[in-house]
This record gives structure tokens, C-alpha cells and sequence, in this order.
């Protein structure tokens, strides 16, 4: 049987780093042009909204619906999810294994699109994205054996 292509993505809120897997029990190759930088997060570009009292002239200010941070989040898992898609249709790759931080997971599972999502084999969300390559492989082995 023939092996799939199989990618693999570790990211966190910062970073995003792509490695091809050639076969199980077999190291990880980094793809070294698959290194992605999230945007810098960017405060508010404004003050916040006025709102009026339903009753009298008062004014008080609104406070904000949305946290930078999570927009910054959500930015980079939607330029992640698109990258995905863009290499997906390129043939790069057939199956799929993610690991990222919980909170950018999340974001990511919004920005996956339904083909990208149909290749993901295995998901794990936790941030190791910081580890080094022999640490990384030994720690996602386990996780691979399916």
C-alpha cells in the first residue's frame, strides 16, 4: 500500500512550522519555506464607542466586544487555514496532522475549509511549537501509531 503524503503542523500563537512525515517511526523533515510568523497584535486603533442613556443626556463609553489578542489569533489561523487550502489544491500533501495550542486550535477548527479538514488524520491540541526537531518527533510518535 502506498504511503500517503503526509504534513505536519505545529503551531502556537507566534509561530506555525510545517514538516513532512515520509513514514511512520521515520524523523521529521522540516519544510523550511513552511515557517509562518503570526501578525504582530495591534491595540485598538481606536477610542472606544459613545453610547447614550435611554433615559437623559448622559453618555457613557461602550467597552470593546473583541480582544486583540484573539483577533490577531483568529487572523493567523485564517492565513494558516488558507495556506493549508492553497497546498492542499497544489497536491502537496494528502493527510494532514495538526498540533497547536488550544486556543489557536480552536481558531483553527473555524478556518479549516471542508476538503482541508477531510485530510486531517490526527489533532492534538497541544503547544509544542517551541520544542526542538529530535524532542518534537519523540513526542508526537506516540501520537502517530493509529
Amino acid at each position: 500500500m502506498k504511503q500517503k503524503k503526509t504534513w505536519v503542523i505545529v503551531a502556537n500563537g507566534e509561530t506555525a512550522r510545517l514538516f513532512d512525515l515520509p513514514a511512520r517511526h521515520m524523523p521529521l523533515v522540516p519544510l523550511d519555506d513552511h515557517v509562518w510568523a503570526a501578525p504582530e497584535i495591534n491595540d485598538y486603533a481606536d477610542n472606544q464607542g459613545m453610547s447614550h442613556s435611554s433615559a437623559g443626556s448622559s453618555q457613557r463609553r461602550m467597552s470593546p466586544r473583541t480582544d486583540p489578542e484573539e483577533l490577531a489569533l483568529d487572523a493567523f489561523a485564517r492565513e494558516i487555514g488558507d495556506k493549508l487550502s492553497a497546498a492542499l489544491k497544489r497536491g502537496d500533501y494528502e493527510r494532514l496532522v495538526i498540533a497547536a495550542a488550544p486556543k489557536l486550535m480552536g481558531f483553527l477548527r473555524e478556518h479549516l475549509d471542508s476538503a482541508v479538514k477531510a485530510t486531517v488524520w490526527v489533532e492534538i491540541d497541544k503547544d509544542f511549537a517551541q520544542l526542538p526537531l529530535e524532542k518534537l518527533g519523540k513526542v508526537l510518535e506516540p501520537q502517530l501509531t493509529t
